[in-house]
């Protein structure tokens, strides 16, 4: 008798360009490359041309899905087909969730399901949170916002019965008496899917996947998920490889690829337990330290920059919140999640102050990208949230509240003077500055 599998992409993307018709040649990647076409053509194109979204689960950003349908429509569109069977949901931009205000965590979990239900006609039901960083309160959002579970990471769940959390759906209650089901993967499995060699997939299918397929219980359905790049992009010809994973090797032992929104709970059944606050499946050493501060994640790497860059950030984001609600009233969270696509994916139809207002908060909320600071130095991506503070700044002006714009920026230019990168005297003020020079 077979057992269900569950085999999930993740796919993510930072949006490395802005928006903003004046900003929008202005490229943050240090290579100057086009790294979502390379991938493109490296992962995405071959592993929906060769029929793996039908088969595998996935989540894709909305960061990407918009880069894609711009430079790849007919991939796009594959995409946009298989999510109402195959796709569960994400925040519409990348940021850490509990460092963000409830009110903000909102806007972009809601705008993430509006265009969900806009592209496929249905609700998500699961989500993969931004590095699957979580906190209670991200999970009250993500509850009142109708998801009814979550992926994370095993060591980021607590079982009262005190077992492994792998392959458990796990019931967490809220205090707000609501409840949500955790999916923790199989962290065996889906870091060896990500880092292990992909030139046989029978051999690993027997050597990594059956083994744990035979030690889990009877009311276990096995679930691996990792990165979408690994396939075709950090690994070449590895979409070759997923495909016969999915097609030949997993049935040919009794293991069958379902979708996660197949799967079906007992709520009354299901084990009990608490999240880990604060914790993400990238970043081992608690609170979220990676990405506002200092961690073993650095290599012994000097990310002293990281807090007070990581704070700017934050308090331009902040800033630009106190004048959009001045000026839109308190229920400028749904206004903002409500023009989050059509303001982001069309920066043409931005014109009238109203509008600009809107893409000024938007722009400070991608601002808090999280890949700025996951990586040891700045250089690899803290130009993307430095342009997209530099767009919020700008949007602002174009609403005409110069007053906010040069209060804001005189304070937020000097936070960034004293931002040092390592090993050099420039400080993120710098950098920003030589971004913005004519070339």
């Amino acid at each position: 008798m077979g057992r269900e599998i569950v085999v999930g992409l993740h796919f993510y993307q930072p949006p490395r360009r802005a928006f903003h018709p004046e900003l929008s040649q202005i490229s943050t990647d240090p290579q100057n490359k086009d790294w979502t076409s390379i991938i493109g053509n490296e992962c995405y194109k071959p592993l929906a041309a060769e029929g793996v979204l039908e088969k595998a689960s996935f989540d894709i950003y909305q960061t990407l899905l918009i880069q894609l349908e711009k430079l790849d429509p007919l991939t796009a569109d594959l995409y946009k087909i298989s999510m109402a069977t195959n796709g569960i949901g994400e925040a519409f931009i990348h940021p850490i969730l509990p460092d963000l205000t409830n009110e903000d965590k909102n806007i972009v979990v809601s705008a993430g399901v509006k265009r969900f239900f806009d592209i496929t006609g249905t609700m998500p039901k699961y989500f993969w949170p931004p590095e699957t960083a979580i906190d209670t309160s991200t999970l009250e959002v993500l509850s009142a916002n109708g998801y009814q579970g979550f992926i994370c990471a095993p060591e980021q769940i607590y079982q009262e019965d005190h077992q492994s959390s792998d392959n458990r759906p796990t019931l967490i209650t809220l205090p707000s008496g609501r409840q949500i089901i955790a999916l923790p993967f199989d962290r065996t499995i889906s870091s060896r899917l990500a880092f292990d060699p992909k030139n046989n997939a029978d051999y690993f299918t027997d050597a990594s996947i059956k083994p744990r397929a035979n030690n889990l219980g009877a009311d276990q359905t096995l679930i691996a998920w990792t990165d979408a790049e690994t396939f075709g992009h950090h690994w070449h010809l590895a979409d070759k490889f997923l495909t016969y994973l999915l097609d030949t090797s997993l049935p040919s032992v009794g293991l069958y690829p379902i979708p996660i929104n197949e799967l079906e709970f007992k709520r009354k059944k299901m084990p009990k337990g608490q999240i880990v606050e604060r914790s993400a499946w990238s970043c081992p050493h608690g609170n979220l330290i990676r990405w506002g501060g200092q961690c073993d994640c650095g290599e012994g790497k000097d990310t002293s920059w990281k807090q007070p860059f990581y704070d700017s950030m934050r308090f331009l984001n902040e800033s630009i919140t106190k004048v959009v609600q001045r000026e839109l009233g308190n229920n400028y969270g749904q206004v903002v999640s409500g023009d989050f696509f059509a303001n982001y994916a069309f920066p043409d139809r931005v014109g009238d102050p109203y509008s600009s207002l809107v893409s000024s908060k938007i722009s400070s909320l991608v601002a808090r990208t999280s890949c700025a600071t996951f990586f040891s130095h700045p250089e690899v991506s803290g130009k993307i949230n430095l342009l997209y503070a530099y767009q919020s700044l700008l949007y602002l002006s174009e609403s005409g509240l110069s007053k906010d714009v040069l209060k804001i920026s005189t304070s937020f230019y000097e936070k960034l003077s004293r931002v040092k990168y390592p090993g050099s005297d420039e400080s993120a003020f710098n950098v920003l500055n030589k971004m913005l020079q004519p070339r």
